[in-house]
């Protein structure tokens, strides 16, 4: 029998590992706005600090889906899309800080636009305050989506600030990813002709107070995830391929990048400085990809917690 989904008109899933320092703020914004539409918010959690206990005192309207201390982000998004109710399902992260009208903007957004698929913007937390390294490591991972952002059809969405219609992540009331990879996923909603859609009013900000050396390292396994995930079913000769074309993966990257942020002229300058970290970021990525074409993940994917 399929679950009655109606009173939930958005689940909002948020994997968190090791999260106690952001999670209040990211709480926080969406409590400001659980009034205004039916909404559930749900956390999987593989923590080894107080995140859980810090959500049952402070934000006991939150579902907390406890999972073991070596499950990553992909296996965490997948219990929590598992449990969701919504009719719409949004993914955020612990570092993701909702603007005031978020949840009106992610459902009027899927009310209006027949896509499955819809991402938003993202900007950076309190700008003023961030050092040139965090601004280095939010351009790397969201500068695609900094707003301005053009509205309509796009090739790609920001992973801590996406939405579903249910039909995308269900058959019925069984979900169709039990580990959740929104590269892999939204690639073969695509191939099955359903384009995604930017949306600039559903828009987060970054809060994510990470070292850089230990950003430096998680692009070593994300680009090793990824890497191993794309083919591993493919042949010898294919992983071959994708290896010796992951030495362009940089200069690709950075193009994308330059294109996206020279328009942006209040950006450059900043843009500019950042540089030399970019570079350091995607040719860590590009190690990890080569790695991972060759001999698969390894337990890079364990590893993914932010």
């Amino acid at each position: 029998m399929t679950r009655d989904v109606a009173p939930v008109a958005l689940s909002v899933v948020i994997a968190t590992h090791d999260a106690s320092r952001v999670i209040e703020t990211c709480l926080e914004a969406l409590d400001a706005q659980r009034g205004a539409r039916p909404l559930e918010v749900i956390v999987a959690d593989s923590s080894t600090d107080d995140t859980r206990a810090l959500i049952a005192g402070r934000y006991p309207w939150v579902r907390v889906i406890p999972a073991g201390a070596k499950a990553g982000i992909p296996v965490l998004r997948g219990l929590g899309i598992a449990a969701a109710q919504g009719a719409v399902i949004a993914i955020l992260d612990p570092f993701s800080v909702a603007a005031p009208d978020w949840v009106a903007q992610v459902l009027d957004a899927h009310a209006r636009q027949p896509h499955l698929v819809i991402g938003g913007a993202v900007g950076l937390h309190r700008p003023e305050s961030r050092s040139l390294s965090e601004w280095t490591s939010y351009l790397n991972e969201y500068g695609l989506f900094m707003p301005p952002v053009v509205q309509g059809e796009t090739w790609i969405v920001p992973g801590g600030n996406v939405s579903y219609k249910r039909a995308a992540l269900f058959a019925g009331d069984r979900p169709r990813h039990p580990s959740f990879w929104k590269t892999f996923v939204n690639q073969d909603l695509e191939r099955a002709g359903f384009p995604m859609w930017l949306e600039p009013a559903v828009r987060v900000d970054l809060n994510k107070p990470i070292p850089f050396g230990r950003f430096l390292w998680s692009r070593y396994d994300h680009g090793r995830c990824f890497g191993g995930m794309r083919v591993e079913d493919a042949t010898t000769g294919t992983r071959l391929v994708r290896a010796l074309a992951a030495p362009a993966v940089p200069a690709v990257l950075l193009w994308r990048w330059t294109k996206a942020f020279w328009p942006k002229r209040s950006t450059r300058m900043r843009f500019v400085a950042t540089l030399p970290g970019q570079l350091a970021l995607f040719a860590v990525w590009a190690v990890g990809e080569f790695v991972g074409s060759l001999r698969g993940p390894g337990r890079s994917c364990d590893r993914l917690h932010f």
